[in-house]
């Protein structure tokens, strides 16, 4: 079997743990979906973000311990005059805020901050969650 990248695991990882708070298919890597002149078939939905920097605390390119941040961008729909659906939002962030601290097969996440970022110009309101995530010891050493 072809070895997985690190980018590849870290965001497996993730998307696991937010499987258990959005069904799968309202699952997106990196970019929000265009929704722009569809029905919104979709209440909610997650984007999750990693930066473009890792840093690896071990000297040389082993991937022993590799440290950065991660965001999740949590999108509810909005109220008809595109306000804040407050208790549609509120839910969808306790359970988010409840998958902290979280611990994958080749990662942890901690340290979750919340802001409400509001409305994204296309239906929905934004939350973002950022947090500390940081790969296990030689988590990748024998990666399949």
């Amino acid at each position: 079997m072809a070895q997985k990248s690190v980018l590849f695991n870290i965001f497996n990882d993730l998307t696991n743990a937010v499987k258990t708070i959005v069904d799968a298919k309202y699952i997106f890597l990196k970019d929000r979906p265009n929704t722009e002149g569809e029905d919104k078939p979709m209440s909610k939905f997650v984007v999750i973000d990693l930066p473009v920097s890792m840093e690896d605390y071990v000297i040389g390119t082993k991937k022993t311990l590799l440290n950065t941040y991660g965001v999740l961008y949590l999108f509810v729909q909005a109220r008809k005059n595109t306000t804040l659906d407050v208790n549609a939002m509120g839910d969808f962030v306790e359970k988010a805020i409840a998958l902290f601290p979280f611990v994958g097969d080749y990662c942890t996440a901690a340290n979750p901050v919340v802001r409400l970022s509001g409305s994204d110009g296309h239906g929905f309101q934004v939350a973002t969650i950022t947090f500390d995530l940081q790969t296990k010891w030689k988590a990748f050493e024998n990666n399949n």
